[in-house]
């Protein structure tokens, strides 16, 4: 096994939820945070046995909030100081804020490593929140059906078909986006388009601009966590050289949450934008597409990181 296969043997999946409102709702423009607050508040109300008080409880080994909504690994890498949500990621590219009854709305949770078997209680939090209602406004929602990437549905209704809960590796993404390209990737000036804000620190600094060796070292980074979770202990990469950015284009933009832990208000923050590179060979191109699947930076659970190779 050569070493970027080795590196991208990470486990996931991607599924597609397909929502319908029965009735007119109201939902924030930025979906991620209120959907990821709403399901760790539907597990909670699920699983815990004592009182929220995490810091006293005896069972906190084997919490299922704790093993669904934070890392669990055996090893951290050393840059990894506190708990990560690196298990699961939510997208949501609906910006709308008004549906009206019968409107249809999808997000994407993808699952990796150990997190792939908490499927169900991650269903289970979906189904609970739509009845409880999301958001600011408690917009109620039905689960129309669930599919994997390969097109199948996991969930039709009230019926789940998991010989359709098919995993595969981000190795196996990256080929597959090679061979939907055409032959520009023979001499490919990778063009990144941040659907979402990255926020990176680099020098001490949060980045207000695009910095070839601050996005590939995040990249590094976000590969990394991800083996530690699959207990591949492999070192992060440390190149000599970065491809040069050849032309950007970026703005910061802010997102506001509610922090349910803190009681208050939250503004999260990060750049979005497009930037080009230089000619690069390969390698690079190969973690680049894992990239696509996996965000970059902070707040990734938070939706956090998001682009798109062009």
């Amino acid at each position: 096994m050569d070493e970027i296969k080795e590196r991208l043997n990470i486990l996931y999946i991607k599924l597609k939820f397909c929502l319908v409102f029965p009735e007119d709702a109201v939902l924030p423009r930025q979906k991620v945070s209120a959907l990821r607050g709403g399901m760790g508040e539907m597990l909670l109300r699920q699983n815990c046995v004592s009182d929220r008080n995490c810091g006293a409880c005896r069972f906190e080994k084997a919490c299922i909030v704790r093993s669904t909504m934070y890392t669990r690994m055996k090893r951290k890498p050393p840059f990894v100081t506190g708990d990560d949500s690196i298990g699961y990621l939510l997208e949501c590219e609906d910006h709308r804020t008004e549906f009206q009854a019968g409107d249809q709305m999808y997000f994407f949770l993808t699952l990796f490593g150990n997190n792939l078997v908490y499927f169900s209680q991650y269903l289970q939090a979906f189904y609970q929140l739509g009845n409880a209602g999301v958001g600011k406004y408690n917009a109620k929602y039905q689960i129309y059906a669930v599919t994997a990437g390969s097109g199948k549905e996991v969930v039709n209704g009230s019926t789940v078909y998991m010989n359709n809960y098919q995993p595969e590796t981000v190795y196996d993404y990256v080929q597959r986006r090679l061979m939907d390209q055409d032959s520009g990737w023979e001499k490919f000036r990778g063009e990144m388009i941040f659907l979402t804000p990255l926020c990176v620190k680099y020098q001490g600094e949060y980045l207000n601009h695009f910095c070839s060796e601050a996005v590939f070292r995040s990249l590094f980074r976000r590969i990394m966590m991800l083996d530690y979770f699959e207990n591949l202990y492999l070192e992060q990469p440390n190149p000599t050289w970065y491809p040069r950015i050849l032309e950007q284009r970026c703005e910061m933009k802010a997102v506001d949450r509610y922090s349910s832990t803190q009681n208050t208000k939250v503004t999260l923050r990060g750049i979005t934008g497009t930037l080009r590179f230089e000619e690069m060979p390969m390698e690079y191109r190969e973690y680049l597409l894992a990239g696509e699947l996996l965000h970059i930076g902070k707040n990734s659970s938070f939706g956090f990181g998001k682009y798109r190779i062009r």
